[in-house]
């Protein structure tokens, strides 16, 4: 049945028990994990898809010689596990033993973590133009996490299956995304808009979904927000605000550009690229060859948005952004792992000193 397998799959699966016994601690054996058996990008996965597109009379020798494979792995990767977790096991028992005689370590200069620097970074950039921090919980109810932000009954993300429900309290949950903090702060700043002649400020900060963990993806991850309102904003305001932004963020020769798409909450919304700054546009393999990559997606404020917090959009106006800060310092560091900002590798966390 073999035969039915293509060769890179065959060649991996030659090369698993070599890599799996390469693997000296347990986050090498969460990365090989993903590699051969994860949800996206994974052999087992790229296998499902030859397996979905078979001729009818191959499908079932085809999915026998599947299993085998996966199931090989799978066990592999189960002993392996077992292994490493031993020997930690007795490593941490050694070291509990020490000597009271020696002198104590020096303790190590701590900094901020990559993430947040790049989230302060972001901060900084918007200050000039008069934007301010805004915070908020990060468990939310589902008014301001959904309600508020103009997200309908049926959308998937109010399912459990993408959100984060607190059993103990149904109607709460862990914050998806950090517009809760605009619908607080709209609600917040409503009676006094008039005075105040507008809004505008940024919301950054830890958000959760459902997702499984892989190179790209991570249950828990950060996001900075941003919205303005005002009279008569448009989206020449928006894209003039965030070429100004990307401009500092990535050199006074970037070029962005804006493609149309659909949020609930912004109408119209709009895709941002930017020109790719590891190859000043010529292609490579972080922009996929095109000189482009996407950064942010945004748009003008929907008008039930402003209705919700009391706000009359005939008068008042305002558009709204967010981008994924571990996407952003992936691309800036060139580093292939989402896990790796999570891992407390002091080596990674040290390269990482260059982000800023």
């Amino acid at each position: 049945m073999d035969h039915l397998l293509p060769v890179e799959i065959l060649e991996a699966g030659h090369a698993f028990p070599q890599a799996l016994a390469a693997c000296g601690d347990l986050d090498a054996l969460l990365r090989l994990k993903g590699a051969y058996v994860g949800r996206e990008g994974s052999h087992a996965a790229r296998l499902m898809e030859l397996l979905k597109g078979a001729p009818k009379e191959q499908k079932r020798d085809l999915g026998a010689a599947i299993n085998a494979l996966k199931q090989q792995w799978e066990e592999g990767l189960k002993a392996r596990q077992a292994e490493l977790e031993a020997a930690k096991k007795n490593l941490n028992a050694l070291a509990s033993s020490w000597d009271p005689s020696l002198p104590p370590p020096v303790p190590a200069r701590g900094a901020l973590h990559p993430l947040n620097r790049l989230m302060d970074r972001l901060v900084e950039v918007f200050r000039p133009l008069g934007f301010h921090v805004e915070e908020g919980p990060e468990i939310e109810t589902e008014a301001h996490n959904f309600d508020g932000l103009n997200i309908p009954e049926d959308h998937p993300a109010k399912a459990s299956s993408d959100t984060f429900y607190l059993a103990a309290h149904p109607e709460l949950l862990l914050r998806t995304h950090t517009s809760p903090v605009q619908v607080r702060t709209l609600l917040r700043v409503a009676p006094s808009l008039e005075r105040h002649g507008g809004i505008r400020f940024l919301a950054p900060g830890r958000v959760y979904r459902k997702d499984e963990i892989d190179p790209t993806h991570s249950p828990m991850f950060h996001q900075v927000e941003g919205m303005l309102v005002g009279h008569d904003i448009g989206m020449q305001h928006l894209k003039g605000t965030l070429e100004y932004a990307l401009r500092a963020l990535f050199g006074p020769h970037t070029e962005i550009r804006l493609r149309p798409s659909y949020f609930p909450f912004v109408e119209p919304g709009c895709e941002v690229d930017v020109s790719c700054p590891l190859c000043d546009a010529k292609g490579c393999r972080v922009c996929k060859g095109s000189g482009w990559v996407e950064i942010l997606g945004a748009g003008l404020l929907h008008p039930n948005v402003l209705r919700y917090a009391g706000i009359d959009p005939e008068e008042w106006s305002g558009w709204a952004f967010g981008m994924g800060v571990e996407r952003m310092a992936m691309m800036l560091s060139q580093t292939p792992d989402l896990r790796l900002f999570f891992e407390n590798d002091q080596r990674f966390l040290k390269a990482m000193g260059g982000l800023d």
